[in-house]
């Protein structure tokens, strides 16, 4: 360990120890005394006065007091130095018992009991105390050669005086190469005004922006509250902006393997930052039982959940994960991604991929039939609804016979759990994709009361940046500085990160009990044209300076989505987030339906299948459930009614 110009070792501070233990020995007895000692008066307690020297270095080495890099030293550290001197007082009285109840050996002088006291507090500050001055030694240092450096540093405004602001400011301060110089705080807590932290000041709140940054020259405001709510690093973003200044932050503690907060972690706001809900960072004590050592099969793993799910079941080191996806290019990057992963110890298992279409009932059947998973996890479906409204038999062959061929392969190797990736918009549909989803919702929790097994449907709306998203689109616009396209100033969204989905997944999977319906809590929706907005901050402009144009609705579109029918009854779950969405079993023959419907799913019988879809799900719903379900009105941005594509389907028989 670097202090000063030397190097202090484990062996140096052994020696420093052994020292600070005979001066603290001669010292207990002089301040006793009331005088200083001769050789011949310190004789007349040996050999009592010697256990110390014996206990303590033993005692040391037992709670590792010389494996510590003491530059670093934090209040746990002197902690256990505190507790090391004191264990070492122990045993050297239990020695002293020793020597004089079981081996007879007494002192000419008896050793006052107070001197047992006065040499521990003097061993505690000197063993204490020079690991308290060899980091700060180590930290003149660093000061030292920060201000000689010759590197460009930009002068850095911390909002958020707490434990994350601290840290920040001190690694910066102790690493130059990372480019930032913390020059003062802000803080919301009125009491730290006018206070200062590792030698800053605190300003006050963000009313005081401008003045801190007249006072300090700032050209960066990095934002150290790693768990603050999304609404409040929207204030503190704009204000920022507005006052010039480059907006930075610490990533949440969720995203940092080692929970440590440093200099170079700074980056910029993204946009999930500014959800206005605190994201899910902990899993259900049940996951990790459900995944290790087990065999996961995922269909659609080269997609944004389906990888997403890959990753996070793989760090939680199955036996082996089996890999499914017809897109070649997806499916191998995601098998090299966890063969990376599996090199650098972050997920063990085997990892098995097969190129297969979920369509084909023969090879999902032998897939499964060859590797009998613990736990299937089915993403794998078309999502975009304007596509799916262009191709209706499309969505309904992968979305609805897809599933069921799944679904059929696990019921027949019998596979004990089984978790359907769903969406919003299998509520009170709009369009075929949502439609046809609904109705795989019905065929999960059908072959859940046929098998009685764990059979479950996880439902919730848009994640962000998922591919052929809003979000990239909106950031390629700006890149490429073309006009942002929404659909609607009024349409609103649910919104969650791919990686909080794929956490909240798996806790449904854990939760799941025969037939559940898991619905995630989203928060509130968020509006599009606020979301580009803050796109737009973030990309360091105005949204004065972009245009926006409002397209209207497109095919099958609707201004809002639900998460629940109002017909379901919501319970809360053991996870905050995971929410259980209970109704009535429908009485409809869902297996003899959708047979009728594939029969129509040809690409040459698009309206009649369309009509087929619908018919369904609104029988799915009970009495009066078709004109519920009838595709609705939506006002677009001309304020002209604008209806979905397919024409509003008629109440039709039960069977096509």
């Amino acid at each position: 360990m670097a202090a000063g110009g030397g190097r202090i070792r484990g062996r140096h501070m052994f020696v420093f120890d052994l020292a600070a233990t005979a001066l603290s020995i001669y010292l207990a007895l002089a301040l006793r005394a009331d005088a200083l000692l001769v050789p011949a008066a310190i004789g007349a307690f040996m050999p009592v006065i010697l256990t110390p020297l014996l206990a303590r270095p033993l005692v040391n080495i037992r709670f590792g007091l010389y494996r510590r890099v003491w530059r670093y030293a934090s209040i746990d550290d002197l902690i256990q130095t505190a507790l090391a001197t004191l264990v070492g007082s122990f045993i050297a009285l239990l020695l002293t018992f020793g020597l004089v109840l079981v081996l007879g050996i007494v002192t000419a002088e008896p050793v006052p009991t107070s001197f047992w006291v006065i040499e521990w507090m003097l061993n505690l500050a000197f063993v204490g105390g020079i690991r308290l001055v060899l980091p700060a030694l180590s930290e003149l240092r660093i000061h030292r050669s920060t201000a000689q450096s010759t590197q460009r540093r930009i002068p850095t405004l911390l909002f958020g005086a707490g434990d994350a602001g601290t840290l920040m400011a001190r690694s910066s301060l102790r690493e130059p190469k990372a480019g930032v110089r913390p020059v003062g705080f802000l803080d919301d807590n009125p009491s730290r005004a006018g206070k200062s932290l590792v030698g800053l000041p605190i300003f006050g709140d963000l009313s005081h922006l401008d003045r801190a940054v007249a006072a300090t020259g700032a050209e960066m405001l990095l934002i150290t509250m790693p768990r603050v709510s999304g609404p409040a690093v929207r204030r503190v973003m704009e204000a920022g902006l507005a006052a010039g200044l480059d907006v930075r932050t610490v990533p949440p503690i969720h995203e940092l393997l080692d929970g440590t907060i440093d200099a170079y972690q700074t980056r910029r706001v993204k946009v999930e930052d500014l959800l206005g809900r605190p994201l899910a960072t902990e899993h259900a004590p049940a996951v990790e039982t459900l995944i290790r050592d087990r065999t996961v099969m995922i269909t659609g793993a080269g997609g944004s959940i389906g990888s997403e799910l890959a990753r996070q079941v793989f760090g939680l080191r199955p036996r082996r994960i089996i890999l499914v996806d017809r897109a070649e290019s997806p499916l191998y990057t995601i098998h090299r991604e966890l063969e990376v992963r599996r090199l650098r110890g972050t997920g063990a298992g085997e990892i098995d991929s097969h190129l297969a279409n979920v369509v084909s009932r023969e090879r999902m059947a032998r897939i499964i039939g060859d590797t009998v998973p613990d736990v299937i996890f089915h993403a794998a479906a078309y999502k975009h609804v304007p596509m799916m409204e262009e191709h209706p038999a499309e969505g309904v062959q992968v979305n609805v016979a897809g599933t069921r061929s799944v679904l059929d392969a696990a019921t027949e190797a019998g596979v004990p759990r089984f978790v359907f990736v769903s969406t919003d918009k299998a509520v009170e549909p709009s369009s075929v994709m949502g439609a046809t989803k609904r109705i795989a919702e019905e065929l999960v929790a059908e072959a859940a009361r046929r098998t009685g097994r764990a059979y479950v449907s996880v439902r919730f709306g848009n994640v962000l940046a998922s591919a052929g998203s809003v979000v990239p689109i909106f950031l390629g616009q700006l890149e490429r500085g073309e006009t942002l396209t929404v659909t609607h100033p009024e349409m609103t969204r649910y919104f969650m990160t791919i990686p909080e989905a794929g956490w909240l997944i798996l806790d449904a999977a854990a939760l799941g009990r025969t037939g559940d319906l898991f619905v995630l809590d989203m928060g509130q929706p968020v509006k599009i044209l606020d979301l580009a907005k803050d796109l737009v901050r973030l990309s360091g402009r105005t949204p004065d300076s972009v245009i926006i144009e409002f397209t209207g609705l497109r095919p099958g579109e609707k201004l809002h989505e639900s998460l629940f029918y109002e017909h379901e009854t919501v319970e809360p779950t053991e996870v905050a987030k995971v929410l259980r969405a209970a109704a009535p079993p429908s009485t409809v023959d869902v297996q003899v339906r959708v047979a009728e419907l594939l029969g129509w799913a040809t690409s040459q019988h698009d309206e009649e299948l369309r009509r087929g879809v619908f018919a369904l799900v609104g029988d799915l719903a009970g009495p009066g459930g078709a004109a519920d379900h009838e595709p609705r009105p939506e006002v677009a941005a001309d304020n002209v009614v604008a209806f979905p594509r397919h024409i509003t389907p008629p109440v039709v028989a039960a069977k096509i």
